[in-house]
């Protein structure tokens, strides 16, 4: 695998589309590097697996979907 990826690369890689890496870089959720001014990105494969590890279900931090429905519940 290469060390760095361009956007179509990274697309490619996470399963998603240029656009959404675009998308995810400009909101700063996906950590990456601009090379000659704001022309190139490029990202490193580990980046792109911490950034979709933090939309996994069931993350750190974070219920999942069945847990808060079995919590809601066992309040009510």
């Amino acid at each position: 695998m290469k060390t760095w990826l361009n956007v179509a690369e990274a697309a490619e890689y996470s399963g998603v589309s240029r656009d959404t890496i675009y998308t995810a870089c400009e909101r700063g959720e996906l950590r990456h590097a601009r090379v000659g001014g704001r022309r190139a990105i490029r990202l490193k494969p580990a980046w792109i697996d911490a950034w979709l590890e933090q939309h996994a279900r069931g993350a750190e931090g974070r219920p999942e979907r069945g847990a808060q429905r079995e919590n809601q519940n066992a309040i009510s």
